[in-house]
């Protein structure tokens, strides 16, 4: 399974790509949403992971991207940022339509928590 991760902080991609291969998952780690379209366009992920706040794009508008090329429409899709995203966004937002796996507030959860959102879907 190869999994797409993007994040800008390098510390971070270190640290969930090597939790992520403790289940023999591969990552490749990209640190903007245009290099993740980028990679998604010559090799589809098995799973994608996204920081929210990201340079150049954000990590909303990368997924509403990310979510309107109908091949890409079922890959679980995570959400693991440090940005808390507030009640009224989430019940604002259709996250059924843009079919996010999981919100994970990276201050609250652990980073193990990535694997289960990943591996249950």
């Amino acid at each position: 399974m190869t999994v797409l991760v993007i994040e800008p902080n390098r510390v971070m991609a270190q640290c969930i790509a090597k939790e992520l291969a403790k289940d023999n998952m591969s990552t490749v780690v990209v640190s903007s949403a245009e290099g993740a379209l980028e990679y998604a366009a010559e090799h589809t992920p098995d799973a994608v992971i996204t920081e929210m706040s990201l340079p150049g794009h954000s990590g909303l508008e990368f997924i509403y991207e990310f979510r309107s090329y109908s091949e890409w429409q079922d890959i679980p899709l995570v959400i693991n940022t440090s940005v808390k995203i507030p009640g009224f966004i989430t019940q604002t937002f259709d996250w059924d339509l843009l079919n996010i796996t999981e919100y994970i507030y990276k201050p609250k959860r652990h980073i193990s928590d990535l694997r289960s959102a990943i591996t249950l879907h």
